[in-house]
């Protein structure tokens, strides 16, 4: 038996998705025989020389993708093989005589017009099991009222693994409550809400002195800069900018509190957060939001606190508690890292799809 990967997305492209691909591909190829089918080039260095991965590049028009990696899954697919899809539009690349076929469901995918609706239902219909990244995500598919579809909420944590590396408190600012936000810079990450709040608290000194690092690439970036120099905060809130994986994990061991109260923008929302999942493993506690998928990832009162962003009430209350409250930080914290090593933890949802995808 072989794992056919079709994905529209994957590495060096960065994102959710991107991640979660990456992370199956390579934890299935250490057992079996993995064929991956991207949308754009993929080294054939991908991976290691450990890894059992073969790459099946297409170089065709946008248009002609999926036709293209329906004639290479025909070539290389036996009827036993399992295909795994990263969302509902791959499914047009799989050959109809192909009896297992698992697909991933993360959110706002299924936020399209209702003349998209029938274009899902028509390719879900054929699946074996869909795999949810939440329960919202559960709920959105239920809204479809497909019959006899079998689906299963496993966590995208699938690349997480247990911190060895103790957290520590940065020696430049040890008595700042440090805050950190690592995302995608856009509107529905709750970036200026917070911001003008901060500015409120700090104007007022209802707060605790604060330093909040706010690392990532996106739309909004211009307009974070414009704002923290409005709101007079350039002493207290630093824009990072994009980080790689060593300074991101600097940035995590000397944090306090995971700062991204997302809430919905049209069609666009947080499916699960798995950066609030990174900042778990690292005994941090985070401030969600309420929409989408975040309160699987985040427990509020329990893990750290979510809430509605455009409530600047409630947003300010949150984050006086947060800074200024050392002993339920660190309670939400210690309740965080539990919750990410029972439920989180990248070999256990991994053992949880492996057991799904045997079926």
């Amino acid at each position: 038996m072989k794992y056919m990967i079709v994905t529209q997305t994957f590495p060096p492209r960065t994102g959710g998705m991107q991640n979660v691909m990456d992370s199956i591909s390579k934890r299935l190829s250490v057992s079996n025989e993995t064929h991956i089918f991207p949308d754009h080039y993929l080294s054939k260095d991908y991976g290691s020389k450990n890894l059992n991965i073969h790459i099946h590049n297409n170089f065709s028009p946008k248009i002609l993708r999926p036709f293209i990696k329906k004639i290479l899954l025909n070539v290389f697919c036996n009827s036993n093989d399992v295909i795994i899809c990263d969302s509902w539009k791959s499914l047009n690349a799989v050959p109809k005589n192909i009896n297992k076929v698992f697909v991933f469901a993360h959110g706002q995918e299924f936020l399209s017009k209702d003349k998209k609706v029938e274009r899902i239902k028509k390719s879900l219909n054929r699946v074996t099991c869909i795999i949810c990244s939440s329960h919202y995500t559960a709920n959105l598919i239920d809204k479809l009222k497909i019959t006899n579809i079998k689906k299963l909420v496993i966590p995208p944590t699938y690349s997480l693994n247990k911190i060895l590396k103790k957290k520590k408190k940065s020696s430049e600012n040890p008595k700042k409550v440090s805050l950190l936000t690592i995302c995608r810079l856009e509107r529905r990450k709750g970036i200026l809400p917070v911001l003008r709040c901060l500015s409120n608290l700090n104007k007022n000194k209802l707060i605790k002195p604060f330093q909040w690092n706010i690392c990532g690439e996106g739309l909004q970036f211009e307009e974070i800069r414009e704002n923290i120099k409005k709101l007079n905060l350039t002493d207290q809130v630093f824009l990072i900018g994009k980080i790689n994986n060593n300074l991101k994990q600097k940035f995590l061991e000397s944090c306090d509190v995971f700062v991204m109260p997302s809430y919905k923008v049209n069609n666009s929302i947080e499916g699960f957060g798995i950066s609030y999942i990174e900042a778990a493993a690292f005994r941090i506690p985070s401030i969600a939001g309420l929409d989408g998928g975040v309160t699987d990832a985040v427990i509020d009162s329990k893990t750290g606190w979510c809430v509605d962003p455009l409530n600047q009430d409630q947003l300010a209350n949150v984050l006086k508690y947060a800074i200024n409250n050392k002993d339920l930080r660190q309670k939400y914290g210690l309740h965080a890292e539990k919750q990410f090593l029972q439920r989180f933890l990248g070999e256990k949802v991994f053992r949880k799809f492996m057991d799904t995808i045997s079926i």
